[in-house]
């Protein structure tokens, strides 16, 4: 019996601090809501210049992420529709044009970033692209601004606690946003919110640590805004979530200059094409490109997959867990009994290798370039993955299992038996990324890139006269070039445009 009633004192005790946290965090948020405007608010506009990095898009994984300037920024929210608009110019201004994301930019690129609901989209110079894997996260995105946070955290069972930070005294008010993602908030004794952090799914990092710091508070129309914001994704956050990359610095506004607040807003109409490219199953579409050579395509990004005489090579896994699995089930399709032995990453770039720990699990030997070893054993080993589990996570490998987990190239390594082989060499020089790996297969002539070339392009970059340049340096008779953006086409499609540009 005496147990019974130190349980229930227990639990009670237990109850009743976790009402006064509540009610804690409902006074805390309604002091915050008063200060920022918040309690009548349906729409919030804001206005400034900045910058904006290129996140998983580094040179090397030891630096941070390449940074464009923005200018003309504005964002509208329509708290109401759950819709978010971002208007803005960006340009490579004077920050060093090396990395991927679009670097270098050429003049300047006019670009709304949209959601509404569901449905994610993007305006490119007039060209509408639809964006459907990032929807969940735009939605976020909204309730990851200071008065987002507020008007979401008031309408759930938020919770609070008391730190010093900041060497001061501040209260972290905590809530589930979209039914999944812990969002918190460090409000100051101003009643102002500092800091927003989070975790978001990423295919390459793992539960990816997102934090916007907010500073330089001052009174607009009435109501308190930050008049800086400073954005980290995959940053070290000092806990036992790590991160994968020396990457860090995502977004900034430097200057804002103005604020509106309940403004008239027409929600975005969502356009027919976004409509019609909701998430389906992914889809790969096989090619031969010669015996024993077939081109996994139907995405933005493609594999190609080679067969030896006991077993195979896939070059490239990209993107995520998903296609990967989808590009295997291909791969076994066309190519039955007969394990995947080996693949084959191009550079670091995240959204090149978000498929590598799929195929790592099934039991495939990671062919990469050495400059990037350390970062790879990062990828395979980091975690948590509680937002998005993959194979890897869910079902380790066991250690008499495991094989050799990575082969590395420094300038030349050969792959292959002797029905075929694949030549892999470093490439020199190139802006793009360090410790970029190109194909070659010198039966068939064909040489499989990544980043480097586009045979639809018109106009010549410095990644393709760097590829060209590497060709001729390494003497490689390439009669067809696969990418693994793009279509393939001819060795003469290249020479044309680098000479184009002379």
């Amino acid at each position: 019996m005496g147990r019974r009633v130190v349980f229930l004192i227990a639990i009670l005790a237990l109850a009743g601090g976790t009402a006064a946290a509540q009610q804690d965090a409902r006074s805390v948020l309604e002091a915050a809501a008063n200060a920022m405007g918040v309690t009548n608010m349906t729409s919030l506009q804001y206005s400034g210049a900045g910058w904006q990095g290129a996140v998983g898009q580094n040179f090397t994984p030891s630096t941070d992420w390449p940074r464009f300037d923005l200018s003309d920024y504005t964002r509208t929210i329509d708290f109401e529709t759950h819709s978010s608009k971002e208007e803005y110019v960006r340009r490579q201004g004077d920050n060093v044009a090396r990395g991927g994301g679009g670097t270098p930019i050429r003049g300047e690129q006019n670009i709304e970033r949209i959601v509404r609901g569901n449905y994610a989209w993007e305006v490119r110079n007039g060209r509408t692209v639809p964006r459907p894997q990032d929807a969940e996260l735009r939605q976020l995105e909204i309730w990851l601004t200071p008065h987002g946070f507020l008007k979401a955290a008031m309408a759930e069972n938020a919770t609070a606690v008391r730190r010093w930070e900041y060497d001061q005294w501040v209260t972290v008010v905590s809530f589930t946003a979209l039914g999944k993602y812990r969002v918190n908030a460090t409000i100051n004794a101003d009643n102002v919110v500092q800091r927003i952090q989070t975790w978001v799914p990423n295919p390459v990092a793992g539960d990816l640590y997102y934090e916007t710091v907010f500073s330089q508070y001052r009174e607009i129309n009435g109501v308190m805004f930050p008049g800086r914001w400073h954005q980290h994704q995959d940053y070290d956050d000092g806990s036992w979530r790590g991160n994968v990359s020396a990457g860090d610095h995502a977004f900034g506004l430097e200057t804002i200059t103005d604020v509106q607040f309940n403004v008239a807003v027409e929600a975005p109409t969502v356009p027919d094409e976004v409509r019609q490219a909701m998430m389906g199953p992914v889809r790969v579409e096989s090619e031969q490109l010669a015996d024993g050579v077939w081109l996994l395509a139907g995405g933005s990004h493609h594999s190609v997959l080679v067969e030896f005489q006991d077993s195979l090579a896939v070059i490239e896994a990209p993107l995520n867990e998903a296609r990967s699995i989808a590009v295997i089930e291909e791969v076994y399709r066309l190519v039955p009994n007969k394990p995947i032995l080996y693949v084959v990453n191009s550079h670091h770039h995240w959204d090149h290798l978000g498929g590598i720990r799929t195929y790592r699990h099934e039991g495939a030997t990671v062919v990469l370039n050495e400059r990037n070893l350390e970062f790879m054993e990062e990828v395979l080993t980091a975690g948590p993955r509680l937002l998005m589990p993959d194979r890897y996570s869910l079902s380790p490998l066991e250690e008499w299992a495991e094989g050799y987990t990575f082969e590395t190239v420094r300038e030349k390594y050969v792959l292959g038996d002797e029905s075929r082989t694949i030549e892999l060499y470093n490439v020199q020089g190139l802006q793009h990324a360090e410790g970029m790996l190109i194909a070659y297969l010198p039966q068939e002539k064909i040489v499989v890139q990544a980043d480097l070339y586009n045979s639809n392009a018109t106009t010549p970059n410095a990644s393709n006269r760097t590829f060209y340049e590497n060709l001729q340096r390494l003497g490689l008779d390439v009669e067809t070039i696969v990418g693994v953006h793009g279509r393939p086409g001819p060795m003469s499609g290249l020479e044309q445009l680098v000479n184009r540009g002379q």
